[in-house]
């Protein structure tokens, strides 16, 4: 199994530079893995030359308040990549190295197209990983194994697809406040009904705490968010980990996910934001 990881990086500046550097070259180092890093932010060109398997896009579309458009990455990168799958993740999340085994694992049970989607474990990183060491993500795992937070289930940081599966994805925004465009990744496969699967539970995805800027926010952003949701459909599409078709469990064996009560106010709370929608969205 080969797979490239897509991207795009802010500048590498402060802490920024370290768990950025540190996420990018973890994707650098999986089985037949490339990498593909998108914009021309400060030290993004000299990332991609220090990594023999990275390319390096500098052009992205943006909409008009300058903020760079997602789906850009995904069309392009899939003309671009030479892989049996595509990978999108935040420039802050460390890929463990059995993340190509797991893709392997689960495309064995499956037949056909699939989506694999992760949730995040939170820790504070604040110094380069020395990837030299082979057993750097062991170590990782054991410093980190009792001092670590589990996100809630809209952190999906990690998508795997094959290529071109997602070229129908609308014009999103990257970024806070008001993205949809995860919301909607899972969405659309359960629209196409396509097998999309919750790996937690399988596999370590590890997200580098960061400071989020503070203040308030800009109101531009707030008309982005309003885009971003009409483009979305409405907040009765706003599908996260819950939404997936399939469950993969620690050993890598794939289950379809079991009808549960839990997702009873979740329904009804779709259903209410479904009426809310055809008002607000009209």
């Amino acid at each position: 199994m080969n797979l490239t990881v897509v991207s795009l990086p802010k500048a590498f500046r402060d802490i920024y530079g370290v768990i950025q550097t540190n996420a990018i070259r973890s994707w650098s180092r999986l089985s037949g893995g490339s990498v593909i890093l998108f914009g021309d932010e400060e030290g993004t060109a000299e990332i991609v030359h220090s990594i023999p398997n990275a390319t390096h896009c500098s052009t992205v579309e943006r909409n008009r308040f300058g903020t760079p458009l997602i789906n850009y990455l995904f069309s392009q990168s899939s003309v671009m990549a030479d892989t049996d799958w595509m990978a999108y993740a935040n420039c802050d999340i460390i890929l463990p190295p059995d993340l190509p085994a797991l893709v392997d694992r689960i495309a064995s049970q499956i037949h056909g197209p699939f989506v694999l989607a992760g949730r995040r474990w939170n820790i504070n990183m604040d110094e380069l990983i020395d990837f030299e060491d082979p057993k750097w993500f062991e170590k990782l795992d054991g410093r980190f194994k009792d001092d670590r937070t589990l996100y809630g289930t809209a952190g999906m940081d990690l998508f795997v697809f094959p290529p071109h599966f997602y070229d129908d994805m609308p014009p999103f925004p990257i970024g806070w406040p008001g993205a949809k465009y995860d919301n909607w990744l899972v969405w659309y496969a359960c629209h196409r009904q396509i097998p999309i699967v919750d790996i937690t539970d399988a596999t370590t995805i590890y997200h580098q705490n960061h400071p989020l800027g503070g203040g308030a926010v800009h109101p531009e952003k707030w008309k982005e968010h309003r885009i971003s949701l009409k483009l979305l459909g409405g907040y009765g599409r706003s599908y996260d980990i819950r939404d997936t078709t399939h469950i993969a469990l620690a050993n890598g064996t794939v289950i379809r996910r079991a009808w549960s009560v839990k997702m009873i106010p979740v329904k009804l709370k779709r259903w209410v934001q479904i009426l809310r929608d055809a008002v607000i969205l009209r």
